[in-house]
């Protein structure tokens, strides 16, 4: 009898702390596909949310939505299981943002957000047209967020409502903290051009922008698959079949230890035959045509013991990618 009474108090416990939302565990997550394990002797771990919810093409069942069973409801869900520290969105309606940060207050999560739109000439948004990125941080933003857009556009063009315009992608940074500890938060939206990350990685070489001892966690759709030599500026090891040098990147890649994917790869991965490497720049498929194009990525000055998750969802043609990184001690 005392037993099941310790049992049903546990059980009531477990299930107020679901309540609140944000008591978790560094228990395995059950769709925990393989990549590396935690670091017993390593610092706090800090998730990552990325995950772009399609919200201005027409060819996705949500585009532009907020109502229940869409990417909205799914986002908010989802960050409910998995009580990330920080969330990146691509491809996100201002109005999808602001019911974001709506329900998030409503339901009594702790998630402050920044949005940068990109254009606003998208009729799948709605009556505001714009759409952008996004990103979030359960604990306070600790200054201004601070938007980079790539200069070189490569000529892409949205056509809409008879008016042609250029696409703005590029970099949205917030300073804040995650886990008590400083950190820079930056999503981005980059096209197919390389130039895009090779300013990405020209910007985050900037001691002045991005000091070597701030901790820095860069989540997006790069749209650039891990062997392109684009690459070779955020990753800090794998050489990629296109690279004209060694990578010299400044960051871990929270899928990098995912053995399955080492000699099977995404479409677009580097191959990491035997002997078997400790990382590799590849992992799960991201996009719904079989390629990685969605990255988180973490300052291995500052991080370790990356790993990751992909969940296939319905509400987009891409993944929810969700990766792990313990501080180093």
């Amino acid at each position: 009898m005392r037993r099941r009474r310790l049992a049903a108090l546990g059980l009531a416990l477990a299930l107020a702390a679901a309540a609140l939302g944000w008591a978790r565990s560094d228990a395995r997550d059950p769709l925990w596909d393989g990549s590396g394990e935690a670091d017993p002797q390593a610092g706090p771990s800090v998730v990552v949310l990325q995950w772009n919810i399609c919200g201005a093409a027409h060819q996705c069942p949500n585009h532009g939505g907020t109502g229940r069973g869409g990417s909205v409801d799914r986002l908010v869900n989802e960050t409910v299981l998995r009580h990330p520290d920080l969330l990146g969105v691509n491809e996100i309606c201002r109005g999808q943002f602001q019911a974001l940060e709506a329900v998030f207050r409503e339901r009594g999560l702790p998630l402050r957000g920044a949005y940068q739109q990109m254009h606003g000439n998208v009729p799948a948004c709605g009556a505001d047209t714009s759409y952008g990125l996004a990103v979030f941080s359960r604990e306070e933003l600790t200054g201004p967020a601070l938007f980079r857009a790539f200069t070189d556009t490569d000529g892409e063009t949205y056509q809409a409502g008879g008016r042609s315009e250029p696409v703005r992608r590029g970099l949205l940074c917030v300073p804040t903290r995650a886990r008590a500890r400083q950190v820079t938060f930056c999503g981005a939206h980059a096209g197919t051009a390389d130039s895009q990350l090779k300013e990405l990685h020209r910007w985050f070489d900037d001691p002045v922008a991005f000091p070597p001892t701030t901790p820095v966690i860069l989540a997006g759709d790069l749209n650039q698959q891990p062997n392109e030599g684009s690459l070779a500026g955020l990753y800090g090891h794998t050489r990629g079949e296109k690279d004209q040098h060694d990578p010299d990147g400044r960051f871990l890649e929270a899928d990098e230890r995912n053995r399955r994917w080492f000699k099977i790869g995404a479409t677009g991965g580097v191959r990491c035959q035997d002997p078997v490497p400790a990382r590799c720049r590849n992992g799960a498929p991201t996009a719904d045509d079989g390629r990685k194009i969605d990255y988180i990525f973490a300052t291995e000055a500052h991080f370790t013991a990356p790993r990751a998750v992909t969940v296939p969802v319905t509400e987009s043609d891409h993944v929810l990618y969700e990766g792990v990184f313990q501080f180093r001690k």
